[in-house]
């Protein structure tokens, strides 16, 4: 069953593949700079995030999620930013919810310059990107903690 309730037939035989995942490179955690180099020089970014907040998201540059409570438990990715002439400096995410959702199937995150110290903690991190064992709390930067779980593959 997909996340919009409905039941999709397989595809069957699969088709073979075209790329092959050769390592992936982690960028460092809660850091805007490295995130913006490699959205320019790379592709597209898989991150993790605090959605919690988007779910009335239609449009526009999105600053709404809680830097006190953060829970990163939703996948997606950052393909890309911009400047709003009257909202600002953004993130480009791609969501997962499809086109009907936000910006047909996109989401502008706000950006700053002070995005490095604009953090909060995350005190369920097993819910996303945390393993079992794992600290208990840890820090996460940017709007929807966007910084704190960059990663991006290498393909051959």
């Amino acid at each position: 069953m997909s996340g919009g309730g409905q039941d999709y037939p397989c595809k069957n035989p699969l088709p073979a593949p075209t790329a092959k995942l050769t390592n992936y490179t982690v960028l460092p955690s809660n850091k805007a700079a490295p995130l913006l180099n490699a959205i320019a020089n790379v592709g597209p970014i898989a991150i993790a995030v605090d959605a919690a907040a988007w779910g009335d998201y239609d449009s526009g540059v999105f600053d709404g999620c809680d830097l006190s409570n953060v829970d990163l438990d939703h996948a997606v990715q950052v393909v890309g930013y911009g400047t709003d002439n009257s909202a600002g400096d953004y993130y480009i995410v791609r969501n997962s919810w499809g086109t009907v959702w936000g910006e047909d199937g996109f989401i502008r995150l706000a950006r700053g310059a002070n995005d490095d110290t604009k953090c909060g903690p995350d005190s369920s991190p097993q819910d996303g990107v945390g393993c079992n064992g794992g600290p208990s709390e840890v820090t996460v930067c940017g709007t929807c903690g966007i910084l704190y779980d960059t990663v991006y593959p290498i393909v051959a």
